[in-house]
């Protein structure tokens, strides 16, 4: 029924030894989303989609795919489903039409049918000048959109994007980003991890924070970024390039402190006292500062905020 979510989590748990890798995890996916699954290194991203993939067992909680219960039937999940992971696992002596087909034949499509697929992927990908060209002889970016290309050989319902532009260039990130937008739009779910907060605002409907193991915060990217509101924001350029973050520690109204394009995007106590302070510091450096302005909060503040309040052993699991 088209009204049973694409993906269901109810009370997902799963630990390694010792280790509680996730904890009473749950949220659903409606069809038709770009849902974004976003945490730091060790938060539970790739364990999440390795038990959502049916690739590793949980140890409590409910699990489903398209109504299909992972755990009792997991051929119906793996057919419903195409997973990219971080890293590829096409084979480089094979040619990228070729990738395509064999993987068609393990899905159980006809010869005629793989090889109609294979050709309409590398066109959608751009890659139909390179259906005999090796996909070990590929730039980086050209192997990240065959390998998601093969995640779709069998029309999947739901999609699985590991890190999809990790390691790309601007401009192949921002064409990757453009064609996930458009699998979306054909009818695909996404599921989508991402070290890029930006990236996942852009694209996703909605996301959800995992923090350790658990549900730091779940819904839209501007519910999310409501929940931080109250932050003091700054945004500041100094007048020369300078060792900025041995100063902006040292300054005791700077709570947290970020560097993108030569602007420190700063969260601090008190606005007046900050400034007195930062005025100071970049005297003493021999610099001044050359702009500052209040800012609002964005997702990425949000994430900060939702990880400090993790302790700093958030960032540090293995």
């Amino acid at each position: 029924m088209e009204s049973t979510p694409a993906i269901a989590v109810s009370g997902l748990s799963k630990s390694f030894g010792s280790l509680q890798a996730l904890s009473e995890v749950s949220f659903s996916v409606p069809r038709g989303e770009i849902f974004a699954y976003l945490g730091p290194n060790g938060a539970g991203k790739t364990t999440t989609i390795r038990i959502l993939a049916g690739l590793l067992p949980r140890d409590d909680g409910e699990v489903s795919i398209c109504g299909t219960d992972v755990a009792r039937d997991p051929v119906v999940v793996k057919e419903r489903i195409g997973v990219v992971p971080d890293e590829s696992n096409l084979y480089p002596e094979l040619t990228c039409r070729r990738n395509l087909e064999y993987l068609g034949e393990l899905y159980g499509l006809a010869r005629g049918v793989r090889a109609q697929k294979a050709a309409e992927l590398l066109s959608f990908f751009g890659l139909k000048d390179r259906g005999t060209t090796p996909f070990g002889a590929l730039s980086k970016g050209l192997k990240r959109r065959l390998t998601i290309a093969a995640a779709l050989v069998h029309d999947p319902e739901v999609v699985f994007l590991d890190e999809p532009t990790s390691g790309l260039d601007v401009p192949s990130a921002r064409a990757l980003r453009e064609l996930i937008r458009t699998i979306n739009r054909q009818g695909a779910t996404v599921f989508l991890t991402t070290h890029n907060l930006q990236e996942a605002e852009a694209l996703s409907q909605r996301v959800l924070i995992l923090i350790k193991g658990r549900v730091a915060a779940l819904g839209t990217p501007a519910e999310i970024r409501q929940r931080v509101q109250g932050l003091n924001l700054l945004a500041v350029t100094f007048s020369a390039e300078i060792e900025a973050a041995p100063l902006l520690r040292a300054c005791p109204a700077v709570l947290q402190a970020s560097r993108r394009n030569g602007t420190w995007r700063l969260e601090i106590l008190e606005t007046h006292a900050a400034l007195e302070q930062l005025v100071a510091f970049a005297g003493g450096a021999g610099v001044r500062i050359s702009e500052v302005s209040a800012v609002t909060a964005s997702l990425e503040d949000a994430f900060m905020s939702f990880l400090k309040e993790g302790g700093p052993e958030a960032e540090a699991l293995p």
